[in-house]
């Protein structure tokens, strides 16, 4: 597997919308700026050589023998004939978006099933019928007692596949983009693998929940659009502390960052995947008067999350930062 890390002149790290016209080093990165020359720094990631990795990520290995201890079937080796995952999304209020959603995965042949969330507790959840969709066979409806956040979180029976991709209910991944991933994932099954990555700058423990646009490295993939291994579904729901289970729910809020963590905890490495941004689209009647990631206060309270974590998971975790870029 090849990853790339690219960089303009200023050293920025550049992952998205390339256009390759040249063989060797120079690449054009083409952007509604214009386009200018990057720098390519290439590391060939092979298996037998382990150092290759931990030169982008030094908390890469996890650790297979606490694994094979705690519980939970998660395997660190590749997977190999696996050719199907389940989609799951939750709705709370986009009432007029989740059939776009439904629509764009279902009948996708590497798609087991999608299995989605109903978390509106005053509007009936849909039905197979009433959905009218092609592969409507496909479609489980799981309705849920509360809206809480973490139940976004939970093994729940109409998951059949080992890899789930879990996804908001605003997000379209192209197919093409959704097969790399799934790709990627395979080989890592033991980490969460995404398109989307946050940083946190500044000194541990007192650090800043955000990106790190000097250095483009990152600590967290957010859930929003990402393949984790199901197991990783019952971990949460049975390791998530009852205080913090009742602030996220209370503020509907960093259920994907305390997920990282106990993914970090478990396999004892970085467990992290950057996959590169996707072509993530919008279905067509969404409607962002609601959009949690808009309150004024997101970013600080997600800060605030991140510290707390540092905190409770101080002995067990290494919150340690990955530049690394899987395609």
């Amino acid at each position: 597997m090849i990853g790339l890390l690219l960089y303009n002149r200023k050293g920025a790290p550049l992952v998205v919308g390339l256009s390759i016209v040249a063989i060797g080093l120079t690449l054009w990165h083409q952007s509604k700026y214009g386009s200018e020359k990057v720098k390519v720094q290439i590391i060939d990631f092979r298996p037998n050589d382990i150092e290759k990795y931990e030169k982008c990520d030094k908390a890469f290995r996890p650790d297979s023998v606490a694994m094979s201890q705690s519980g939970y079937n998660i395997p660190v080796i590749p997977y190999g004939a696996l050719d199907r995952f389940t989609v799951l999304t939750m709705v709370f209020n986009r009432l007029q978006s989740y059939r776009d959603v439904i629509q764009h995965y279902i009948c996708m042949p590497f798609v087991d099933r999608l299995v989605l969330l109903w978390a509106n507790q005053e509007v009936d959840p849909p039905t197979r019928e009433s959905v009218n969709v092609s592969c409507s066979e496909k479609l489980f409806v799981h309705r849920l007692k509360s809206a809480a956040l973490t139940r976004r979180f939970a093994n729940f029976p109409e998951i059949q596949t080992d890899a789930v991709f879990n996804v908001d209910d605003d997000k379209l991944v192209p197919a093409g983009d959704l097969q790399r991933a799934f790709k990627v994932w395979k080989k890592y099954p033991w980490g969460i693998v995404g398109y989307e990555n946050r940083c946190c700058t500044g000194t541990a423990p007192n650090l800043t929940y955000g990106t790190d646009r000097k250095s483009w490295s990152y600590r967290l993939i957010l859930t929003s659009a990402a393949f984790l291994h199901r197991e990783y579904l019952r971990l949460f729901d049975e390791k998530c502390p009852a205080e913090v289970r009742a602030d996220i729910d209370r503020n509907k809020n960093c259920e994907d960052i305390l997920m990282n963590f106990l993914v970090r905890e478990h396999c004892k490495c970085s467990g992290v995947f950057y996959v590169g941004s996707g072509h993530i689209r919008l279905p067509q009647k969404i409607k962002y008067s609601g959009n949690l990631c808009s309150r004024p206060d997101h970013y600080t309270h997600r800060t605030g999350c991140v510290r707390k974590f540092l905190n409770l998971y101080s002995k067990t975790v290494n919150f340690t930062a990955s530049k690394c870029l899987y395609v």
